[in-house]
């Protein structure tokens, strides 16, 4: 387990696991990682100009495979036209983008 000090997270930030994936010129980071509040996983895609990172908590992770499947093996035809709503959020060191379903129907 290594300290972490990086922009991503804070300096009490312990990394308990991290995996990456490259799909063509873009990376992903896997990063399990824990601090004195919560554990949680961090989700980063990184390109050669671009970093864009997710922050899913612990409690979250168990559904993640589920919503993943659900649009990989989905037959909606709606599927792509979907409406998203976006809200984004600062608080002292942290930003977090909201992003929700417009459309009527909610059947899942």
């Amino acid at each position: 387990m290594e300290k972490n000090s990086d922009g991503g997270g804070g300096v009490n930030d312990v990394e308990l696991l991290c995996k990456i994936l490259q799909e063509g010129h873009k990376f992903f980071y896997f990063d399990l990682k824990e601090n004195p509040r919560r554990r949680y996983l961090k989700i980063s895609e990184k390109t050669s100009t671009t970093r864009y990172t997710i922050i899913i908590p612990f409690n979250g992770i168990s559904w993640f495979p589920d919503l993943f499947n659900y649009y990989v093996n989905s037959d909606d035809q709606n599927l792509f036209s979907k409406k998203l709503q976006h809200d984004i959020k600062v608080f002292r060191r942290e930003r977090f983008h909201k992003v929700s379903e417009a459309s009527i129907s909610r059947t899942r």
